[in-house]
């Protein structure tokens, strides 16, 4: 995810790959067309992080309140 400043335009982007000189980009918002921008017009970025696992593996699995009483 990028913020983009072309052409006077400020944008959100999603980043489909790169092109010679630049970046080719989905914008986010409505009415701009998919497009290439250099990549001097970049003005932020973001990495996409995945969603956390639902950990159910053996170190996390739920215990009975008698259980922990008895420790």
């Amino acid at each position: 995810m990028v913020r983009v400043s072309s052409g006077g335009r400020l944008f959100h982007a999603v980043v489909k790959g790169t092109v010679l000189g630049g970046l080719e980009v989905e914008p986010v918002e409505k009415g701009i067309r998919p497009r290439r921008v250099k990549a001097r017009e970049v003005v932020e970025h973001w990495a996409r992080t995945g969603r956390p696992r639902s950990g159910g593996g053996p170190d996390r699995e739920q215990r009975s309140f008698d259980d922990l009483l008895d420790r």
